[in-house]
């Protein structure tokens, strides 16, 4: 059970419904005050008495006020929250992620699964730790990029306690540039395997599921803006963060971290992507980009995407973990530095957190070994 408290407000105009689904998110999350609001024309109100949600589930079709008004009078008001529209299918959805109106759709009948998904990111985004300020610059935003329906189901898969290899291989085989990148990174020399793949799942072993994860993401927002900016604009971030995944993979490595540590790091590596390409391709008001990071904006989008938490924690590299360890986060801070400065000139405080861990020469020998053998490989 989750102990932090959440404030989850409902708003449809049939009782019933309403009823039904209060009792269903009091059951799943005891922690919750579920509020429920059967006149939208009160939203302001209820706001008012009640206090600010953390998530504001409302549903489209109603009189007076359709939900997207709603939503969209929420996003001036409550920012901070998170928004999920509950309709009986998918018309516009992709328009109204795209503005920022909402961050989640629900289509009628929904499942628990679906409910969990919406506050299982509620409460990542509640743990991180970014600023309520922050929280409601990034929620007041006009533009952010949105997944395509094939990745939203190449994740979905994934987040499968036992992803199908075939289905995730027929999904990916209808996007010939997500299959080049896959078997090029399985193939890279920091992977380190001798013999070539053309196999998919071979491939897939090779770079785990983390690492199809972030690709995939890579490769659809990628496509996305290219409406936005120029390819070689948006081949130079990407070719950035594959330098730092890699970079990344190899530190944890060297750090003596295991496998799995070593994927999540490439991933947070290549993900680093998605703030820089939103921020070149999207934001065009300079007050936004001077008002919100990279790297929480980066953070922001990966939860919401479903990311698992370590991978979404690693971005906010100006926040290190309170445990004295060599985590993803401070793994992706070294890199992001080295890699952007082109030296191993850290800040006094980076020095000494790296020596008190006793990381400091282990790290320094990283970096000069990377310099002379791996830079470039990719």
């Amino acid at each position: 059970m989750p102990e932090l408290k959440l404030n989850i407000l409902l708003i449809d105009d049939d009782e019933l419904l309403l009823r039904a689904l209060s009792r269903t998110l009091s059951r799943m999350y005891r922690q919750a005050h579920v509020t429920c609001l059967q006149y939208p024309e009160e939203f302001m109100n209820c706001v008012e008495n009640n206090g600010m949600p953390d998530v504001i589930f409302c549903d489209s079709m109603m009189p007076i006020v359709s939900g997207i008004e709603v939503l969209k009078r929420a996003k001036e008001v409550c920012p901070g929250a998170i928004r999920c529209l509950l309709t009986g299918d998918l018309k516009d959805s992709y328009q109204w992620q795209m503005d920022n109106t909402i961050h989640f759709h629900l289509v009628k009948p929904f499942t628990q699964t679906h409910l969990t998904q919406v506050i299982e990111c509620t409460l990542l985004l509640e743990e991180l730790p970014i600023s309520k300020s922050t929280r409601a610059i990034l929620g007041q935003l006009s533009e952010l990029p949105y997944l395509s329906s094939v990745a939203q189901n190449l994740l979905q898969e994934l987040g499968n306690e036992q992803p199908d290899m075939m289905v995730l291989a027929d999904m990916v085989s209808h996007d010939p540039i997500m299959m080049g990148k896959i078997l090029q990174v399985a193939n890279s020399a920091f992977m380190g395997f001798e013999q070539h793949t053309n196999d998919f799942k071979q491939a897939i072993i090779r770079i785990g599921l983390e690492g199809l994860e972030a690709i995939a993401v890579c490769c659809t927002l990628s496509q996305q803006l290219l409406n936005h900016a120029k390819q070689d604009e948006i081949d130079k971030i990407i070719k950035g963060a594959f330098g730092r995944a890699t970079m990344a993979h190899c530190l944890a490595k060297r750090l003596g971290k295991d496998t799995q540590s070593q994927r999540i790091s490439f991933a947070a590596g290549l993900l680093s992507s998605v703030g820089e390409l939103t921020y070149s391709c999207l934001i065009q008001l300079e007050k936004d980009k001077d008002r919100v990071s990279k790297n929480a904006l980066t953070a922001y989008l990966l939860a919401l995407w479903g990311f698992e938490r370590e991978v979404v924690r690693a971005q906010l590299v100006d926040e290190l973990p309170l445990y004295g360890e060599a985590s993803p986060t401070l793994i992706h801070k070294i890199v992001e530095h080295v890699y952007n400065n082109g030296g191993f000139d850290l800040k006094p405080a980076d020095y000494e957190l790296l020596d008190k861990l006793n990381l400091l020469q282990v790290t320094q020998d990283w970096f000069f070994e990377w310099q002379k053998t791996q830079k470039g490989n990719i």
